[in-house]
């Protein structure tokens, strides 16, 4: 509706003239007209508005808000039709769909070369190839689950619609996993592609299918042929890998036939999705003759796995340096003391090797030339830590460690082991090592008592206060590995790595075995465990190549093992 206001003056003087406009009942604007020059008759003032309701436009009202996605009502051709020799495709909708998501979420294969365009009539998409389709050939259109409405509701699952220009759909399928290879947890949306098996990495893959929630992909209504498979991130969505930007990962197969109603399944791929970067050593600092303070690019996980080595420069002696420990307000250095000192001017040479960040990643062996220092020694000796924490085993040793080895005897004297309740002055199973004073039970810690240790600490001059349970065999549980034949009717000659982690994922206990293990004196609780052949015996899990082919390492993955008091748990398992 439009209003237009006439408004006539008359007179000879009209300096200033104010109106209140008034439509529909509502004041709406205070209009300020000033007298032009000249006119003295009559002024003619026209206001046009336009207005679209006389009524206070309001949302919607009486129904739930609407939050289904898009689905697909009516195909043409129909799903699983066969003879098409249409060059169009209809796709009807169930509502108004957004555009930009369609766009960005539609899939054609197998990629045939051919363009197509796409519009639009009201809720129905209209695909039209450029050119006829290819003879014998089964199309699949895939929408993604991406696909919305205009609220922005998303489909709640893709669809696949297939159709073929001959007289048959092709039937082939696999069937997979991607899982994390540190939890063995299902990744959600990742990528995998099958390539003709040609190696050319130039080429564009024939068909390309997303991991669900759970981990799992499948490819339906494939050509029977040979494939190459693999999985990485399209960055740039062109179904090419580009190995400059993309990392690709290989499965434990180099090529696949697929046949036609066969779905075949395939052995889960496993993806380091956690740091996979060795720690580097990123200086190394003397703050005197025989304390060295050496950074790292990242946390390290355990001091005693590394080695720190040095050799004169001036006759060629070669001597160690101990790690005392992990500073901790920066678990990325750690601090170590030499066994000789180094002289005011002279060359070593450093080499270190061995230490571990929190995901085991074992270090680059690094080397440098390192000028001796005259500097004394001014580190003030102070009470660090103690391991283990919590909870003893009955003939486990405890370690009380300190920032500067042990030469002060007040250390020693000063320990105070409260037993329950009886308070033991001195105790002689303890050892000096460096820096750390580590204490054994007389034959065993009493089962189920209480102990509290009580420190010396020289920095402070008192006594730190570390309490303990004793646990006897009772209160432990027991994780046997048995390895079995596998599929190959042989066992494996290579040591089996292994490694226990908590349920919060820290890495708890490693090592390697033959056949079969048992890892004693677990506490009852929920763990996790990793098996692997290390076959380059790199010290770590590699999980191949693409191009050039390179077979995974075997993994095997154990999620979620309860640990029970007094029981001991027995994982049975074989590599492929």
């Amino acid at each position: 509706m439009k209003l237009i206001i006439v408004v006539l003056f008359s007179g000879r003087s009209i300096q200033n003239f104010q109106c209140n406009l008034l439509y529909c009942g509502v004041k709406h604007e205070k209009i300020t007209m000033n007298y032009l020059p000249g006119l003295t008759k009559i002024c003619l003032v026209l206001l046009l508005f336009s207005l679209h309701s006389c009524a206070t436009p309001l949302a919607p009202t009486g129904g739930p808000t609407d939050k289904e996605g898009p689905s697909i009502i009516r195909t043409v051709p129909q799903n699983l039709q066969t003879g098409v020799s249409s060059q169009r495709v209809e796709i009807e909708f169930s509502e108004y769909v957004n555009r930009n998501s369609l766009s960005s979420n539609l899939q054609i294969e197998p990629d045939i070369g051919i363009d197509y365009q796409l519009s639009w009539k009201k809720k129905t998409l209209f695909i039209d190839f450029d050119s006829p389709l290819p003879d014998s050939t089964t199309l699949l259109i895939t929408l993604g689950n991406k696909v919305s409405d205009t609220r922005n509701n998303a489909m709640g699952a893709s669809e696949v619609i297939a159709f073929s220009t001959g007289d048959q759909i092709d039937t082939g399928g696999l069937i997979g996993k991607v899982l994390n290879a540190e939890t063995g947890k299902g990744l959600e949306g990742k990528e995998v592609f099958l390539f003709p098996n040609t190696y050319d990495v130039k080429q564009k893959a024939l068909y390309r299918t997303e991991t669900d929630t759970g981990g799992t992909f499948r490819f339906n209504y494939v050509r029977e042929t040979e494939y190459s498979i693999v999985h990485f991130e399209d960055r740039n969505r062109n179904k090419i890998w580009d190995s400059s930007l993309e990392s690709a990962h290989a499965f434990n197969i180099r090529s696949l036939n697929v046949q036609n109603g066969v779905i075949d399944t395939l052995a889960s791929i496993y993806v380091m999705e956690a740091d996979t970067v060795r720690p580097e050593v990123l200086g190394v600092g003397l703050l005197s003759s025989s304390r060295l303070r050496i950074r790292f690019s990242e946390a390290i996980m355990n001091e005693f796995t590394g080695q720190i080595t040095l050799e004169a420069g001036f006759d060629g002696t070669e001597f160690s340096a101990t790690p005392l420990y992990i500073a901790q307000a920066d678990p990325s250095i750690v601090f170590a003391q030499s066994s000789r000192s180094l002289q005011q001017d002279s060359t070593y040479v450093l080499r270190v090797k061995g230490f571990v960040d929190s995901f085991g990643n074992v270090m680059e062996p690094f080397t440098q030339d390192l000028l001796g220092s005259g500097a004394v020694d001014t580190t003030i000796q102070r009470f660090i830590g103690v391991r283990p924490e919590g909870m003893l085993g009955m003939r486990d040793s405890v370690e009380l460690q300190y920032a500067a080895p042990i030469r002060n005897p007040a250390i020693i004297d000063s320990l105070r082991i409260i037993e329950g309740v009886v308070e033991r002055e001195s105790w002689s199973k303890g050892v000096v090592t460096m820096n750390r004073l580590v204490l054994y039970p007389d034959t065993e810690w009493l089962d189920g008592v209480d102990y509290q240790f009580l420190a010396w600490n020289p920095r402070t001059q008192r006594r730190v206060l570390v309490p303990f349970s004793v646990s006897g065999p009772s209160n432990w549980g027991a994780i046997e590995l048995v390895q079995m034949i596998g599929p190959n009717d042989t066992l494996s000659t290579e040591p089996v790595t292994y490694e226990l982690r908590s349920q919060e994922g820290r890495l708890l206990k490693q090592g390697q075995f033959l056949e079969t293990f048992q890892l004693d004196s677990l506490s009852a609780s929920t763990y996790s465990l990793r098996l692997y052949l290390d076959s380059n015996a790199n010290q770590r899990w590699d999980e191949g190549s693409w191009v050039p082919y390179n077979k995974p390492e075997s993994l095997i993955i154990r999620k979620s093992i309860i640990i029970q008091p007094g029981f001991s748990s027995t994982i049975r398992f074989s590599f492929n």
